[in-house]
């Protein structure tokens, strides 16, 4: 083999209850909880400052997103900064805060930037919706949409 750094890595893991398998034969919430264990244990060894996770959640069950919602707030705490791309309540009801990106209808080629930050509601122990959270309307009028 001339090239042998061209042919990546085999990884196999043993999911709960189930016998040692290679990543081929594992389900897509099973790859994605290995995968996830990968990227985690690379970072317990060469720490990097921030992650962006894009919809890591969309091959989880709701136990196993309840699990890596976890996992990420608690290593949030700590060590780590992870923004998280998700489409899923179960995910994202879990967040310190939410971004919202959207069209800007009156511009042509322009975002507009929701943020709202949930640590005052959990900090307080309100799970009511009756008061309306602080919301920051920002338009970014430089930032393309395609």
């Amino acid at each position: 083999m001339e090239e042998p750094y061209l042919e990546g890595i085999g990884y196999s893991c043993v999911a709960p209850g189930k016998r040692f398998r290679s990543m081929d034969n594992l389900s897509g919430g099973e790859k994605t909880v290995a995968a996830l264990a990968l990227l985690f244990a690379c970072h317990t060894r060469k720490p990097s400052p921030f992650f962006i996770l894009d919809e890591i959640d969309a091959a989880l069950d709701n136990t196993n997103i309840g699990k890596v919602a976890a996992y990420v707030s608690e290593r949030s705490q700590t060590d780590i900064q992870i923004i998280v791309i998700s489409l899923k309540d179960e995910l994202y009801s879990k967040a310190d805060a939410l971004v919202g990106i959207y069209p800007e209808p009156s511009f042509c080629c322009s975002s507009g930037v929701l943020t709202l930050d949930l640590t005052q509601y959990r900090e307080s122990g309100s799970n009511s919706t009756a008061s309306t959270p602080y919301m920051i309307d920002t338009p970014s009028t430089g930032f393309n949409t395609m």
